[in-house]
């Protein structure tokens, strides 16, 4: 099935640059299945881009995508990107038509940090914080959520690296780019 992309702004956040989303549109007349994709990236990186391979693939088997941009620290901080998300779950129903599907069509999809920003809106999605960006019609609620991979409890994660980092398990490195974590070379006996 061919595939159809464009970048589109689908949120002007006051006083902020444009947020921007990749819409992935399988031929065809639809209604078909949505998803609003939510890119990972330790929270702080990433962006609409990040997974252009899954976007093109469900695209071209019948399911519209609309991967999403969104503010990040240090420019913003939580709840502004859960926020961000939420209304971009929104933007996705209040527009269905546009994108062809149905309101009752749309779910979700993240992966990684973006995996726990759409579990926070699957879970609170008429939550005031979440839900404070104004737009008449839709409420972020989804028929479904996919999260891969996520990262579900922050705290646990939190504790496990200062564990392993305690027994010398880890190291931050930094390199271009976020901090990011190097794991000792496994070495055979």
């Amino acid at each position: 099935m061919a595939v159809h992309s464009e970048d589109l702004e689908y949120l002007r956040p006051e006083g902020g640059a444009p947020l921007l989303a990749r819409y992935y549109r399988p031929e065809g007349t639809g209604p078909f299945p949505a998803v609003l994709e939510v890119h990972g990236g330790a929270w702080t990186s990433g962006d609409r881009l990040n997974n252009i391979a899954i976007g093109e693939y469900l695209a071209a088997h019948g399911i519209v995508v609309l991967s999403a941009d969104f503010r990040m620290p240090p420019a913003v901080r939580y709840p502004e990107t859960v926020a961000d998300v939420n209304f971009g779950i929104r933007f996705l129903k209040a527009n269905a038509e546009r994108f062809a599907t149905r309101i009752d069509l749309v779910g979700g999809l993240g992966t990684s940090s973006g995996g726990h920003l759409l579990l926070l809106n699957a879970l609170r999605p008429r939550d005031p914080r979440y839900a404070s960006i104004p737009l008449m019609g839709a409420d972020a609620g989804l028929a479904f959520a996919v999260a891969c991979w996520p990262v579900a409890d922050p705290l646990a994660r939190y504790r496990a690296v200062r564990e392993a980092a305690m027994n010398g398990w880890w190291k931050p490195t930094v390199n271009s780019g976020p901090p990011r974590t190097q794991w000792p070379r496994a070495t055979r006996s």
